[in-house]
């Protein structure tokens, strides 16, 4: 199966009010070279921003992180639980992002999720007995 190569306006937060929600009522994951805001949301299908500033150095150099990390994204997108909504910053060293590095950060942030989701099942059963 192939991927495009473009994002749908599906699979991308669009507007201001998405990323504050996230920021807002999301949680926090920090990777080695970069920090995800994360959050299970009511879409149908996993969705991606990212937010980089001026601060961070160069355009050449914000492009790029950009580019890995949606290639990242894109290669485990599959993997991804389906209402999931991540909006993805960068920390120091981040010049040297590989889509690899961001492939390993995203399966780690996709087990956390799938042992909060678990967690909260059980307890959610439990309740019920």
């Amino acid at each position: 199966m192939t991927l495009k190569l473009k994002f749908s306006r599906f699979q991308r937060l669009l507007t201001r009010r998405e990323y504050r929600e996230i920021y807002n009522c999301g949680h926090k994951y920090l990777g080695n070279k970069i920090l995800i805001f994360y959050r299970l949301a009511r879409s149908s299908n996993p969705r991606l921003g990212i937010t980089i500033t001026k601060k961070w150095g160069k355009a050449h150099d914000r492009n790029r992180f950009k580019r890995v990390v949606r290639e990242g994204y894109r290669t485990e997108y599959l993997k991804l639980p389906p209402n999931m909504e991540l909006n993805v910053h960068p920390r120091e060293e981040y010049r040297e992002l590989l889509p690899e590095e961001v492939e390993r950060e995203l399966r780690i942030l996709i087990n956390i999720c799938d042992k909060e989701n678990s967690k909260s099942q059980s307890a959610a059963s439990g309740r019920n007995d």
